[in-house]
């Protein structure tokens, strides 16, 4: 029920993120030409941020479905048991990866906050709230990566695992 939640919330916030910055730049492209008086130096930032942000948010659903970057061709064509080994080891290495991540994600963040950096757009946003996608996104990976792993040590390994997903083995 809980992963259901969070998989939902998470949905909606790149849904959001995708529909604001798309609003934006609909808003930019129409006011640059049609309405010059209008126009914003802060939209083009604020999409990328909206698009850097949802991409983020969206890489912890897709360890949560087992669709995220891999190479698994050749993992397919293993036995069952070989491939709940390799997984488990491929689970192991992205709990790592991703916990260094968000840890130096969050001294990028800290450093921003204590220079007070602001983004050079008359919005003057304050960077630390930008770069704080990085330990969000990787820390929200390596809990997904965590609720991974418990499954697979649940797992016997005997048959195929759905992550929610479509399943890997043939």
């Amino acid at each position: 029920m809980f992963l259901r939640v969070w998989g939902t919330v998470e949905g909606w916030l790149v849904g959001l993120c995708g529909l604001a910055g798309l609003l934006l730049a609909v808003y930019q492209m129409i006011s640059r030409y049609a309405f010059p008086d209008y126009f914003v130096d802060w939209a083009e930032e604020s999409i990328v941020y909206l698009v850097v942000w949802g991409s983020w948010l969206a890489s912890s659903g897709l360890v949560a479905t087992d669709r995220h970057v891999r190479a698994d061709l050749v993992i397919r064509l293993l036995p069952l048991r070989a491939q709940h080994w390799v997984e488990l080891v491929n689970t192991l290495v992205g709990i790592v990866f991703c916990g260094v991540v968000a840890w130096i994600g969050i001294d990028i963040v800290t450093l921003s906050w204590d220079l007070d950096e602001r983004s050079t757009s008359s919005l003057r946003m304050p960077m630390w709230i930008y770069f704080a996608c990085v330990p969000v996104g990787t820390g929200l990976m390596t809990l997904r990566y965590v609720c991974r792993l418990w499954r697979l040590l649940a797992h016997r390994g005997d048959a195929p695992i759905d992550f929610g997903g479509t399943s890997h083995a043939h």
